[in-house]
Protein backbone atom coordinates (compact mmCIF):
# COMPACT_ATOMS: atom_id res chain seq x y z
CA UNK A 1 0.00 0.00 0.00
CA UNK A 2 1.00 3.60 -0.53
CA UNK A 3 2.46 5.78 2.21
CA UNK A 4 3.07 9.47 2.83
CA UNK A 5 6.42 11.21 2.39
CA UNK A 6 6.85 13.89 5.05
CA UNK A 7 8.98 17.02 5.39
CA UNK A 8 8.76 19.46 8.30
CA UNK A 9 9.68 23.14 8.56
CA UNK A 10 9.17 24.69 11.97
CA UNK A 11 5.56 24.02 12.95
CA UNK A 12 4.53 23.23 9.34
CA UNK A 13 4.54 19.57 8.25
CA UNK A 14 4.01 18.59 4.62
CA UNK A 15 2.77 15.09 3.78
CA UNK A 16 2.43 13.98 0.15
CA UNK A 17 1.22 10.69 -1.31
CA UNK A 18 1.83 9.98 -4.98
CA UNK A 19 -0.81 7.70 -6.53
CA UNK A 20 -2.58 7.24 -9.86
CA UNK A 21 -5.65 5.85 -8.15
CA UNK A 22 -7.57 9.13 -8.22
CA UNK A 23 -8.42 11.51 -11.07
CA UNK A 24 -8.38 14.46 -8.64
CA UNK A 25 -5.87 15.93 -6.25
CA UNK A 26 -6.88 16.16 -2.60
CA UNK A 27 -5.52 18.88 -0.33
CA UNK A 28 -6.20 19.12 3.39
CA UNK A 29 -4.94 21.74 5.84
CA UNK A 30 -5.16 20.72 9.50
CA UNK A 31 -4.51 22.93 12.53
CA UNK A 32 -3.85 21.17 15.85
CA UNK A 33 -4.79 22.96 19.06
CA UNK A 34 -2.63 20.88 21.39
CA UNK A 35 -4.02 20.26 24.90
CA UNK A 36 -6.42 23.13 24.20
CA UNK A 37 -3.64 25.69 24.57
CA UNK A 38 -6.17 28.00 22.97
CA UNK A 39 -9.63 27.90 24.62
CA UNK A 40 -11.74 25.50 22.53
CA UNK A 41 -14.59 27.89 21.70
CA UNK A 42 -12.13 30.71 20.90
CA UNK A 43 -10.22 28.39 18.56
CA UNK A 44 -13.39 27.40 16.71
CA UNK A 45 -14.60 30.97 16.31
CA UNK A 46 -11.25 32.21 14.98
CA UNK A 47 -10.85 29.35 12.50
CA UNK A 48 -14.43 29.78 11.26
CA UNK A 49 -13.87 33.52 10.82
CA UNK A 50 -10.84 32.72 8.67
CA UNK A 51 -12.43 29.96 6.61
CA UNK A 52 -15.82 31.60 6.18
CA UNK A 53 -14.23 34.00 3.75
CA UNK A 54 -15.50 31.40 1.29
CA UNK A 55 -19.06 32.53 2.02
CA UNK A 56 -21.08 35.13 0.06
CA UNK A 57 -18.94 35.64 -3.08
CA UNK A 58 -19.96 39.18 -4.09
CA UNK A 59 -16.88 40.34 -6.01
CA UNK A 60 -14.59 38.98 -8.69
CA UNK A 61 -11.63 38.59 -6.29
CA UNK A 62 -13.61 36.51 -3.79
CA UNK A 63 -11.91 33.22 -2.73
CA UNK A 64 -14.86 31.08 -3.83
CA UNK A 65 -14.82 32.65 -7.29
CA UNK A 66 -11.11 31.91 -7.39
CA UNK A 67 -11.84 28.26 -6.59
CA UNK A 68 -14.36 28.13 -9.42
CA UNK A 69 -11.67 29.24 -11.90
CA UNK A 70 -9.56 26.32 -10.64
CA UNK A 71 -12.47 23.87 -11.19
CA UNK A 72 -12.27 23.02 -7.48
CA UNK A 73 -15.31 21.77 -5.61
CA UNK A 74 -16.85 23.37 -2.54
CA UNK A 75 -14.39 23.37 0.39
CA UNK A 76 -15.30 21.21 3.36
CA UNK A 77 -14.18 21.80 6.91
CA UNK A 78 -14.82 20.32 10.31
CA UNK A 79 -13.74 20.33 13.96
CA UNK A 80 -13.06 17.23 16.01
CA UNK A 81 -11.34 16.17 19.18
CA UNK A 82 -8.41 13.75 19.24
CA UNK A 83 -8.00 13.10 22.94
CA UNK A 84 -6.50 16.26 24.44
CA UNK A 85 -6.06 17.87 21.01
CA UNK A 86 -8.61 19.86 19.04
CA UNK A 87 -8.33 19.56 15.27
CA UNK A 88 -9.64 21.98 12.64
CA UNK A 89 -9.33 20.94 9.00
CA UNK A 90 -10.29 22.27 5.58
CA UNK A 91 -10.34 20.12 2.45
CA UNK A 92 -10.11 21.02 -1.23
CA UNK A 93 -10.32 18.84 -4.31
CA UNK A 94 -9.04 19.95 -7.70
CA UNK A 95 -8.88 18.01 -11.01
CA UNK A 96 -5.59 16.29 -11.72
CA UNK A 97 -4.25 15.35 -15.14
CA UNK A 98 -7.76 15.28 -16.65
CA UNK A 99 -7.39 19.05 -17.19
CA UNK A 100 -4.33 20.98 -18.39
CA UNK A 101 -1.87 22.73 -16.07
CA UNK A 102 -2.53 20.65 -12.92
CA UNK A 103 0.58 21.99 -11.18
CA UNK A 104 -0.48 25.59 -11.70
CA UNK A 105 -3.98 24.91 -10.37
CA UNK A 106 -2.59 23.04 -7.36
CA UNK A 107 -0.17 25.90 -6.66
CA UNK A 108 -2.99 28.46 -6.78
CA UNK A 109 -5.18 26.34 -4.49
CA UNK A 110 -2.36 26.08 -1.96
CA UNK A 111 -1.68 29.81 -2.14
CA UNK A 112 -5.38 30.48 -1.59
CA UNK A 113 -5.35 28.41 1.62
CA UNK A 114 -2.26 30.26 2.79
CA UNK A 115 -3.90 33.60 2.01
CA UNK A 116 -6.98 32.65 4.04
CA UNK A 117 -4.78 31.83 7.01
CA UNK A 118 -2.63 34.92 6.78
CA UNK A 119 -4.65 37.86 5.55
CA UNK A 120 -5.03 39.36 9.08
CA UNK A 121 -1.24 39.48 9.41
CA UNK A 122 -1.07 42.02 6.58
CA UNK A 123 -3.77 44.23 8.12
CA UNK A 124 -3.45 46.50 11.11
CA UNK A 125 -5.58 44.35 13.39
CA UNK A 126 -7.92 41.37 13.51
CA UNK A 127 -10.72 43.45 12.04
CA UNK A 128 -13.87 41.38 11.55
CA UNK A 129 -17.35 42.75 11.20
CA UNK A 130 -19.09 42.69 14.58
CA UNK A 131 -22.14 40.98 13.09
CA UNK A 132 -19.96 38.22 11.67
CA UNK A 133 -18.23 37.72 15.02
CA UNK A 134 -21.58 37.46 16.82
CA UNK A 135 -22.83 34.95 14.24
CA UNK A 136 -19.83 32.73 14.90
CA UNK A 137 -20.29 33.02 18.66
CA UNK A 138 -23.90 31.94 18.21
CA UNK A 139 -22.70 28.97 16.14
CA UNK A 140 -20.28 28.07 18.94
CA UNK A 141 -23.11 28.20 21.46
CA UNK A 142 -25.24 25.83 19.37
CA UNK A 143 -22.28 23.57 18.71
CA UNK A 144 -21.46 23.48 22.40
CA UNK A 145 -24.94 22.70 23.59
CA UNK A 146 -25.56 19.88 21.10
CA UNK A 147 -28.73 19.49 19.13
CA UNK A 148 -31.69 17.70 20.71
CA UNK A 149 -31.16 14.88 18.22
CA UNK A 150 -27.62 14.28 19.53
CA UNK A 151 -28.38 12.80 22.94
CA UNK A 152 -25.84 10.06 22.25
CA UNK A 153 -23.12 12.71 22.30
CA UNK A 154 -24.53 14.25 25.45
CA UNK A 155 -24.56 11.01 27.45
CA UNK A 156 -21.12 10.00 26.16
CA UNK A 157 -19.84 13.46 27.10
CA UNK A 158 -21.15 12.96 30.64
CA UNK A 159 -19.03 9.81 30.96
CA UNK A 160 -15.94 11.57 29.63
CA UNK A 161 -16.44 14.40 32.09
CA UNK A 162 -16.74 11.90 34.95
CA UNK A 163 -13.52 10.23 33.75
CA UNK A 164 -11.69 13.53 34.14
CA UNK A 165 -11.96 14.96 30.64
CA UNK A 166 -13.51 18.40 30.56
CA UNK A 167 -16.90 18.51 28.91
CA UNK A 168 -16.53 20.22 25.57
CA UNK A 169 -18.25 23.51 25.05
CA UNK A 170 -19.90 23.96 28.43
CA UNK A 171 -20.72 27.34 29.97
CA UNK A 172 -17.09 27.98 30.96
CA UNK A 173 -15.95 27.75 27.33
CA UNK A 174 -18.67 30.14 26.22
CA UNK A 175 -17.68 32.55 28.97
CA UNK A 176 -14.13 32.49 27.60
CA UNK A 177 -15.20 33.47 24.09
CA UNK A 178 -17.43 36.23 25.49
CA UNK A 179 -14.56 37.58 27.60
CA UNK A 180 -12.19 37.28 24.63
CA UNK A 181 -14.41 39.47 22.45
CA UNK A 182 -15.15 42.00 25.19
CA UNK A 183 -11.44 42.43 25.98
CA UNK A 184 -10.42 42.60 22.31
CA UNK A 185 -8.22 39.48 22.56
CA UNK A 186 -9.11 37.88 19.21
CA UNK A 187 -5.87 39.12 17.62
CA UNK A 188 -3.80 37.70 20.49
CA UNK A 189 -5.37 34.26 20.13
CA UNK A 190 -5.19 34.43 16.33
CA UNK A 191 -1.42 34.77 16.65
CA UNK A 192 -1.46 31.65 18.83
CA UNK A 193 -3.38 29.82 16.09
CA UNK A 194 -0.50 30.60 13.71
CA UNK A 195 1.90 28.99 16.19
CA UNK A 196 -0.10 25.74 16.32
CA UNK A 197 1.22 22.66 14.47
CA UNK A 198 -0.12 22.80 10.91
CA UNK A 199 -0.27 19.75 8.63
CA UNK A 200 -0.70 19.94 4.85
CA UNK A 201 -1.69 16.65 3.14
CA UNK A 202 -1.70 16.32 -0.65
CA UNK A 203 -2.78 13.14 -2.46
CA UNK A 204 -2.73 12.63 -6.25
CA UNK A 205 -0.77 11.77 -9.37
CA UNK A 206 2.43 13.82 -9.13
CA UNK A 207 6.12 13.54 -8.36
CA UNK A 208 6.65 13.73 -4.56
CA UNK A 209 9.70 15.99 -4.34
CA UNK A 210 8.40 18.76 -6.64
CA UNK A 211 5.05 18.69 -4.78
CA UNK A 212 6.76 19.09 -1.38
CA UNK A 213 8.71 22.03 -2.80
CA UNK A 214 5.47 23.48 -4.18
CA UNK A 215 3.72 23.31 -0.80
CA UNK A 216 6.70 24.78 1.07
CA UNK A 217 6.92 27.59 -1.45
CA UNK A 218 3.19 28.36 -1.22
CA UNK A 219 3.31 28.44 2.61
CA UNK A 220 6.66 30.17 2.91
CA UNK A 221 5.01 33.36 4.18
CA UNK A 222 3.16 31.38 6.86
CA UNK A 223 6.34 29.93 8.37
CA UNK A 224 8.10 33.29 8.11
CA UNK A 225 5.13 35.08 9.70
CA UNK A 226 4.96 32.63 12.58
CA UNK A 227 8.70 32.62 13.08
CA UNK A 228 9.04 36.37 12.71
CA UNK A 229 6.49 37.22 15.37
CA UNK A 230 7.38 37.98 18.92
CA UNK A 231 8.46 34.61 20.30
CA UNK A 232 6.92 35.39 23.67
CA UNK A 233 3.85 33.21 23.81
CA UNK A 234 0.66 33.87 25.70
CA UNK A 235 0.82 32.29 29.13
CA UNK A 236 -1.07 29.02 28.94
CA UNK A 237 -2.66 27.18 31.83
CA UNK A 238 -3.31 23.58 30.84
CA UNK A 239 -6.05 21.74 32.64
CA UNK A 240 -5.43 18.51 34.45
CA UNK A 241 -7.37 15.88 32.55
CA UNK A 242 -7.27 13.43 35.42
CA UNK A 243 -10.18 13.83 37.78
CA UNK A 244 -9.23 15.22 41.17
CA UNK A 245 -12.04 13.21 42.78
CA UNK A 246 -11.49 9.59 43.64
CA UNK A 247 -13.84 7.57 41.44
CA UNK A 248 -15.21 4.12 42.10
CA UNK A 249 -14.99 1.74 39.16
CA UNK A 250 -18.30 0.70 37.69
CA UNK A 251 -20.28 3.54 39.25
CA UNK A 252 -23.85 3.99 38.03
CA UNK A 253 -25.02 7.57 37.51
CA UNK A 254 -28.57 8.67 36.67
CA UNK A 255 -29.55 12.14 35.53
CA UNK A 256 -33.15 13.26 35.13
CA UNK A 257 -33.75 15.08 31.85
CA UNK A 258 -36.52 15.97 29.46
CA UNK A 259 -36.02 12.95 27.17
CA UNK A 260 -38.50 10.49 25.70
CA UNK A 261 -36.55 7.34 26.60
CA UNK A 262 -33.55 6.29 28.67
CA UNK A 263 -30.26 7.25 27.01
CA UNK A 264 -27.48 4.98 28.24
CA UNK A 265 -23.71 5.05 27.90
CA UNK A 266 -21.45 2.42 29.44
CA UNK A 267 -17.79 3.51 29.45
CA UNK A 268 -14.98 0.95 29.76
CA UNK A 269 -11.30 1.69 30.31
CA UNK A 270 -9.42 -0.51 27.83
CA UNK A 271 -5.87 -0.25 29.18
CA UNK A 272 -4.67 -0.64 25.57
CA UNK A 273 -2.77 2.07 23.69
CA UNK A 274 -3.24 2.72 19.99
CA UNK A 275 -0.53 0.80 18.15
CA UNK A 276 0.22 -1.58 21.06
CA UNK A 277 0.77 -5.26 20.29
CA UNK A 278 -2.67 -6.15 21.67
CA UNK A 279 -4.47 -3.29 19.92
CA UNK A 280 -5.60 -5.54 16.98
CA UNK A 281 -7.20 -7.92 19.50
CA UNK A 282 -9.01 -4.96 21.11
CA UNK A 283 -10.23 -3.83 17.69
CA UNK A 284 -11.61 -7.32 17.02
CA UNK A 285 -13.30 -7.38 20.43
CA UNK A 286 -14.87 -4.03 19.51
CA UNK A 287 -16.13 -5.54 16.23
CA UNK A 288 -17.54 -8.64 17.94
CA UNK A 289 -19.08 -6.70 20.82
CA UNK A 290 -21.00 -3.82 19.25
CA UNK A 291 -19.28 -2.09 16.32
CA UNK A 292 -21.03 -3.77 13.40
CA UNK A 293 -24.59 -4.82 12.45
CA UNK A 294 -23.48 -8.44 12.97
CA UNK A 295 -22.08 -7.75 16.46
CA UNK A 296 -23.50 -9.47 19.53
CA UNK A 297 -25.13 -6.44 21.09
CA UNK A 298 -26.82 -5.35 17.89
CA UNK A 299 -28.01 -8.83 16.99
CA UNK A 300 -29.11 -9.83 20.49
CA UNK A 301 -30.65 -6.65 21.89
CA UNK A 302 -31.90 -4.97 18.72
CA UNK A 303 -32.83 -7.77 16.33
CA UNK A 304 -33.76 -10.64 18.64
CA UNK A 305 -35.18 -9.01 21.78
CA UNK A 306 -36.06 -5.67 20.20
CA UNK A 307 -35.32 -3.83 23.44
CA UNK A 308 -33.45 -1.04 21.66
CA UNK A 309 -33.78 0.87 18.40
CA UNK A 310 -30.00 0.96 18.05
CA UNK A 311 -26.97 0.03 20.12
CA UNK A 312 -23.32 0.37 19.18
CA UNK A 313 -19.83 0.53 20.60
CA UNK A 314 -17.26 3.22 19.83
CA UNK A 315 -13.53 2.96 20.47
CA UNK A 316 -11.69 6.09 21.62
CA UNK A 317 -8.05 5.33 20.85
CA UNK A 318 -6.80 8.60 22.33
CA UNK A 319 -8.34 8.20 25.76
CA UNK A 320 -8.18 4.41 25.99
CA UNK A 321 -11.94 4.04 26.38
CA UNK A 322 -14.69 1.99 24.77
CA UNK A 323 -18.28 3.23 24.95
CA UNK A 324 -21.51 1.29 24.51
CA UNK A 325 -24.31 3.71 23.66
CA UNK A 326 -28.01 2.97 23.33
CA UNK A 327 -31.52 4.14 24.10
CA UNK A 328 -34.40 2.14 25.51
CA UNK A 329 -37.69 2.51 27.35
CA UNK A 330 -37.44 2.88 31.11
CA UNK A 331 -39.07 -0.52 31.52
CA UNK A 332 -36.18 -2.28 29.76
CA UNK A 333 -33.27 -0.27 31.18
CA UNK A 334 -32.20 -2.86 33.78
CA UNK A 335 -32.49 -5.74 31.30
CA UNK A 336 -30.40 -3.86 28.71
CA UNK A 337 -27.61 -3.18 31.24
CA UNK A 338 -27.61 -6.83 32.33
CA UNK A 339 -27.47 -8.01 28.71
CA UNK A 340 -24.46 -5.77 27.98
CA UNK A 341 -22.63 -7.28 30.96
CA UNK A 342 -23.62 -10.78 29.92
CA UNK A 343 -22.20 -10.45 26.40
CA UNK A 344 -19.03 -8.86 27.75
CA UNK A 345 -18.49 -11.74 30.20
CA UNK A 346 -19.06 -14.32 27.46
CA UNK A 347 -16.25 -12.76 25.44
CA UNK A 348 -14.07 -12.62 28.57
CA UNK A 349 -14.58 -16.37 28.99
CA UNK A 350 -13.55 -17.09 25.41
CA UNK A 351 -17.06 -17.99 24.22
CA UNK A 352 -16.20 -17.23 20.59
CA UNK A 353 -16.93 -19.60 17.71
CA UNK A 354 -14.26 -19.99 15.02
CA UNK A 355 -16.76 -18.98 12.35
CA UNK A 356 -17.71 -15.86 14.30
CA UNK A 357 -14.06 -14.86 14.74
CA UNK A 358 -13.34 -15.44 11.05
CA UNK A 359 -16.31 -13.29 10.05
CA UNK A 360 -15.20 -10.51 12.39
CA UNK A 361 -11.68 -10.60 10.92
CA UNK A 362 -13.09 -10.37 7.40
CA UNK A 363 -15.36 -7.48 8.42
CA UNK A 364 -12.42 -5.54 9.85
CA UNK A 365 -10.28 -6.26 6.77
CA UNK A 366 -13.07 -5.06 4.51
CA UNK A 367 -13.74 -1.97 6.64
CA UNK A 368 -10.09 -0.91 6.69
CA UNK A 369 -9.42 -1.66 3.03
CA UNK A 370 -12.54 0.14 1.81
CA UNK A 371 -11.75 3.08 4.09
CA UNK A 372 -8.20 3.14 2.81
CA UNK A 373 -9.54 3.68 -0.71
CA UNK A 374 -11.08 6.99 0.40
CA UNK A 375 -8.61 9.91 0.42
CA UNK A 376 -10.27 11.53 3.44
CA UNK A 377 -9.94 8.31 5.44
CA UNK A 378 -6.33 7.88 4.35
CA UNK A 379 -5.53 11.34 5.76
CA UNK A 380 -7.50 10.67 8.96
CA UNK A 381 -5.55 7.46 9.61
CA UNK A 382 -2.28 9.27 9.01
CA UNK A 383 -3.16 12.10 11.39
CA UNK A 384 -4.18 9.56 14.03
CA UNK A 385 -0.74 7.98 13.79
CA UNK A 386 1.00 11.35 13.87
CA UNK A 387 -0.84 12.54 16.98
CA UNK A 388 -0.40 9.19 18.70
CA UNK A 389 3.27 9.07 17.62
CA UNK A 390 2.77 5.52 16.34
CA UNK A 391 4.75 4.00 13.48
CA UNK A 392 2.25 1.22 12.75
CA UNK A 393 1.22 1.18 9.09
CA UNK A 394 -2.07 -0.06 7.67
CA UNK A 395 -0.49 -3.21 6.13
CA UNK A 396 1.09 -4.02 9.50
CA UNK A 397 -2.28 -3.55 11.24
CA UNK A 398 -4.04 -5.83 8.73
CA UNK A 399 -1.36 -8.52 9.11
CA UNK A 400 -1.84 -8.37 12.89
CA UNK A 401 -5.64 -8.60 12.54
CA UNK A 402 -5.30 -11.79 10.49
CA UNK A 403 -3.26 -13.40 13.26
CA UNK A 404 -5.57 -12.59 16.21
CA UNK A 405 -6.88 -15.63 18.10
CA UNK A 406 -9.98 -16.07 20.24
CA UNK A 407 -7.70 -16.42 23.29
CA UNK A 408 -6.21 -12.98 22.59
CA UNK A 409 -9.67 -11.45 22.24
CA UNK A 410 -10.69 -13.03 25.58
CA UNK A 411 -7.54 -11.70 27.23
CA UNK A 412 -8.09 -8.13 26.08
CA UNK A 413 -11.81 -8.35 26.99
CA UNK A 414 -10.87 -9.50 30.50
CA UNK A 415 -8.54 -6.50 30.81
CA UNK A 416 -11.38 -4.01 30.31
CA UNK A 417 -12.65 -2.23 33.41
CA UNK A 418 -16.13 -0.77 33.54
CA UNK A 419 -15.52 2.84 34.52
CA UNK A 420 -18.99 4.37 34.67
CA UNK A 421 -22.53 3.86 33.40
CA UNK A 422 -24.51 7.04 32.78
CA UNK A 423 -28.28 7.13 32.25
CA UNK A 424 -30.32 10.10 31.10
CA UNK A 425 -33.69 9.16 32.58
CA UNK A 426 -37.06 10.65 31.49
CA UNK A 427 -38.03 13.14 34.15
CA UNK A 428 -41.72 12.46 33.51
CA UNK A 429 -41.32 8.74 34.29
CA UNK A 430 -39.18 8.99 37.43
CA UNK A 431 -40.65 7.93 40.72
CA UNK A 432 -38.65 8.05 43.94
Amino acid sequence: MRSFITEQRNQLSVHVMSTRQYASRYIQLSIVNEQERIPAAVFMVIVRLLLNQFQNPLDEAHPRRHLWTLYADEPGYNFEYKGDAQLASIRLRTPGEVLPLPEERTKEALELLEELMLWPVSSDDFDFDEVQVQEEIKWAENHAGYDVSEWDKVVRGRCLEWLGYAERGRASELEKIGHCVQEGELLKWYREVLRCPIHIHVIGDFEPDPMIALVLSAFRTLTEAAGGMDDKRTAIVTRNHQSAVRREEGELMMELMDVQQCKINVAFATGVDYGASNYPALFLFHSLFGATPASRLQYGLREQKQWVYQIYSTLDDYRGTLHVTTGTSSGYAAEVLEAIDEEWLKLCNGDIRDQELHRAIQNVMHYVQVGYDLPEQVITLHIDRLLNRVQMTTPQFLDAIRAVTSEQVAEVASGLKKAVTWILYPDSEYSA
